[in-house]
């Protein structure tokens, strides 16, 4: 295969391709399809049209290769390598250099979520700078605000982004004191400029008063309202101060007597003198039970109506409130009523806000009549909030912050209850004032945060539903050096759910430099460094969720050749297993051969070159066997063939009587320490042969018995991987 082109550099400006033909010649004597690859750039990265370009022998074709350079690849000089293989196990694949220059292009862009936070004082925004570029960018943001009424704290406010790397930033505005009125916005922007680019974004602090204008208007209504009421209490004291008490009850009220002639019975219309009467005649006890936490209403409250009775209190009717605390007494005798309240969860409360009986206020229940609501605040015990939050699989354990904040109107923004979830995900949030709604917030290292809102009762122990947090992709990014200076044209390569990522190191701009991006994690990479004439060099990165590594520095030692070959026997059979080991030179080491696969073929590196070395193989039933090999700096050395001879040999022969052959009788085989036995064939083409293998190198007797009497016997010499062969003549046969 020969390759016509003479491309030698490439020119691509981030985010756009660039297109390379290769003329290629099949100088092979069989029909090809050819395939090109490009080492040292992911193989997303390049498409190849054809993807198999089919030649006659001495045909010429194009095979097109496309580069798509993203936007976030590292700017400068990429050396690459087009290797250029056919289909054919004979084929031998031929290469092609030529250098891809991708132009410098820096990018950034300001993202904040939310953009506009309303607080009493202060808002605390997280702006994320993101490097877009292909070029590491040195960032300085600062906060301007048009009528410079905030003050205003940037963390950290000078950064270092490299490319595809997103850095957060936490941006505190504090306003001035804002009492009375509506909400006031006070705009903010912040500024991002580095020596090539800038950007801005803009943010809002609305600021709510402390004392907002409907709170305000209600002030002044209620003032209004008991200016009103004492006037007009004044006036009926004066008025009708001098009057004496009248009372009036309805006839129906009162028992029949015997003057009215229907002794023993009631008039008509009269009413019962125990329990409850109709709705529409007694009295009507309304009112409203809020809660102390969040001074909304509670419902499932029992409210009980008592009286004094000569034996003590008793409850003359009860209700429950509903969902906005509102509850409603009915059929009331006229009367004074004691109010109480309570459930599971709550603390029992008399009207109007006692403990006990012991300094209770009653209500006055009047016929056909609502009384005057009756407002009652009460207090829930204490509650809690569980679950499990989830960070998928990880090597160590990921510290998840769980925070309530109270969600209801009116609440202390300030306030907030932490806890921090357990090794295995699960977190209690106790002692939270209830009832009351509450925005759960949850956030760890790396990953997005999650927001819940949950609602409690009273005393009550909730089970939120579980928490999965997603976790943000990570990169591995940082330097490699030849042990002094930045190193250009090394191969960089990792796994991604199988899929192989390769990058290079620039040789202009940033030397050395590499980034690979767009990670899954959590996870574990193994990172290969390789460059031609260097020892290549592997480094296992662990990412935590969302983590980008961009402090690995990598050294590699000039000097260092590897060593590739097979091992077979004398049939050209792969011999796996068996030992290597390296002497001479300044290296001492050992490997083993394959077992499965390719087998028989092994791998030396991290030799030191130039330098003489020999190679000793080892193997059981096979005799050692040395080689000589010469490394030449600079120089990749070429696939060594290692034969192997057995190190045990055969005995075989035929056994006839009367040059006939004698068929199924024993061969007895000994060196005087040890005998084996074996039987003489009885198929045809074989007839009277035997054969014993596995023997080591010395003297044997051979021994052939008939009926029990020695018939013939005969010495045999057997040398090392060789068949020695001892025919027999039996005589005396009976």
């Amino acid at each position: 295969m020969r390759i016509l082109s003479t491309v030698a550099l490439l020119e691509v400006s981030p985010g756009e391709s660039v297109d390379l033909v290769l003329d290629v010649v099949n100088t092979e004597p069989v029909i090809e399809g050819v395939t090109a690859r490009v080492i040292g750039m992911p193989a997303t990265m390049v498409r190849a049209q054809p993807a198999s370009l089919a030649l006659f022998p001495d045909a010429q074709g194009e095979i097109t290769l496309t580069f798509a350079v993203p936007g976030t690849f590292p700017a400068g000089r990429h050396p690459l390598t087009i290797e250029v293989c056919g289909s054919t196990p004979a084929a031998r694949p031929v290469h092609h250099d030529v250098e891809l220059v991708v132009a410098a292009r820096p990018r950034m862009v300001l993202r904040a979520a939310p953009s506009m936070i309303r607080a009493r004082k202060r808002g605390t925004f997280r702006v994320e700078t993101v490097n877009r570029g292909n070029v590491p960018l040195d960032v300085a943001l600062r906060a301007r605000d048009s009528d410079r009424s905030l003050n205003t704290t940037i963390t950290p406010s000078a950064l270092t982004v490299a490319p595809g790397e997103a850095i957060v930033s936490t941006i505190v505005a504090t306003g001035p004191r804002h009492v009375f009125g509506s909400d006031l916005d006070r705009p903010l922007k912040v500024e991002a400029t580095t020596s090539d680019v800038e950007d801005s974004i803009s943010l809002m602090l609305r600021q709510r008063p402390l004392i907002s204008r409907g709170l305000l208007t209600v002030a002044i209504l209620v003032g209004i309202l008991v200016v009103w009421a004492a006037i007009f209490l004044f006036g009926i004291r004066n008025v009708l101060g001098s009057d004496p008490v009248t009372k009036v009850a309805p006839a129906s009220f009162f028992a029949a007597s015997a003057a009215s002639g229907t002794a023993g019975a009631s008039p008509a219309g009269a009413l019962s003198k125990d329990g409850v009467v109709e709705a529409g005649v007694g009295g009507t006890l309304t009112g409203t039970v809020t809660a102390q936490s969040d001074l909304a209403g509670v419902g499932l409250i029992t409210v009980d109506a008592l009286r004094m009775s000569r034996t003590g209190m008793v409850v003359v009717s009860s209700a429950a409130t509903q969902s906005d605390g509102t509850f409603t007494i009915a059929g009331l005798f006229p009367g004074r009523y004691y109010l109480r309240i309570g459930a599971e969860g709550y603390d029992t409360l008399w009207y109007p806000a006692t403990p006990t009986e012991t300094g209770a206020t009653t209500v006055r229940a009047r016929a056909q009549e609502v009384s005057d609501p009756a407002s009652m605040v009460v207090t829930g015990h204490p509650a809690s909030l569980s679950g499990t939050v989830e960070v998928g699989d990880v090597l160590t354990p990921v510290v998840t912050t769980v925070v309530a904040r109270p969600a209801w109107s009116g609440a202390d923004e300030t306030l907030e209850y932490t806890t921090e979830a357990t090794g295995d995900g699960t977190y209690t949030l106790a002692d939270l004032p209830a009832p009351g709604t509450y925005e759960l917030t949850f956030t760890a290292e790396g990953y997005q945060p999650a927001t819940a809102r949950e609602s409690l009762v009273g005393g009550q122990s909730r089970f939120v539903s579980d928490v999965r947090l997603g976790s943000t992709p990570g990169q591995i990014s940082g330097m490699v050096t030849d042990g002094v200076s930045p190193l250009g044209g090394v191969v960089v390569s990792t796994t991604l759910d199988g899929r192989d990522i390769t990058v290079g190191t620039p040789t202009l701009g940033v030397v050395g430099s590499f980034v690979i991006p767009g990670l899954t994690t959590p996870g574990t990479y193994v990172v290969t460094f390789a460059k031609e004439g260097f020892g290549d060099k592997t480094v296992v990165v662990d990412l935590t969720a969302g983590q980008s590594r961009g402090d690995l520095v990598v050294s590699m030692a000039d000097g260092v050749g590897t060593l590739t070959g097979r091992l077979v026997d004398g049939a050209g059979k792969g011999l796996g297993g068996a030992a290597i080991s390296v002497g001479g030179g300044t290296t001492s080491t050992t490997a083993t051969t394959l077992t499965s696969g390719d087998v028989g073929a092994f791998t030396i590196a991290g030799l030191a070159s130039p330098g003489s070395y020999t190679l000793t193989f080892t193997l059981s039933g096979y005799q050692p066997q040395s080689v000589p090999v010469d490394l030449a700096a600079g120089e990749a050395a070429a696939p060594i063939r290692v034969t192997m001879t057995a190190a045990l040999g055969s005995i075989t022969g035929q056994v006839t009587t009367d040059r006939q052959p004698v068929l199924g009788t024993d061969v007895v085989i000994t060196n005087g320490a040890q005998s084996w036995t074996t039987v003489t064939s009885s198929e045809a083409g074989s007839a009277g042969i035997y054969t014993l293998s596995g023997l080591a190198p010395g003297t044997y007797t051979v021994t052939v018995s008939l009926g029990g009497m020695v018939r013939a016997t005969g010495l045999a010499t057997v040398a090392a991987g060789a068949s020695t062969t001892r025919n027999l003549e039996t005589t005396g046969a009976s």
